[in-house]
């Protein structure tokens, strides 16, 4: 009977888990602290396009966007990225996963391609539309 609990709660959680809807953090203004350097990112992601900003200071990066799954994305730097930052070739494609918090916040996941031991996690908010 306790297997059956088990195999219950499990099929119940990957139901619970693939129902989840990310859609409304597809596009918009998020904000994240670096935890290491502690400065704030403005991310903009629009439609395939993401542009993070560092709050007071003129670093500007842009990525294109790929969706995998519903919560799901992929990013790779831009040409104009590569150009003012080569070093983020040796990255590669960071992958980031959302899981959402509320309406207005979601914890991003983030691993990077050519640094399989890398693992980052940061709580990012909503910045609502002026």
């Amino acid at each position: 009977m306790k297997k059956l609990y088990t195999f219950t709660f499990l099929i119940l959680a990957a139901v619970s888990y693939s129902q989840t809807d990310c859609s409304k953090f597809r596009s918009g203004t998020f904000k994240f602290t670096d935890p290491d350097s502690k400065k704030v990112c403005i991310i903009n992601r629009d439609g395939d396009t993401q542009t993070e900003r560092v709050e007071n200071s003129d670093e500007v990066y842009e990525f294109s966007v790929t969706w995998t799954d519903s919560c799901t994305y992929t990013i790779s730097p831009t040409s104009s990225t590569i150009q003012k930052k080569p070093e983020v070739l040796k990255l590669g494609t960071m992958t980031v996963k959302i899981t959402p918090v509320t309406d207005t916040t979601y914890v991003q996941h983030i691993r990077v391609a050519n640094s399989p031991k890398f693992k980052r996690r940061d709580e990012v908010v909503v910045v609502p539309d002026l």
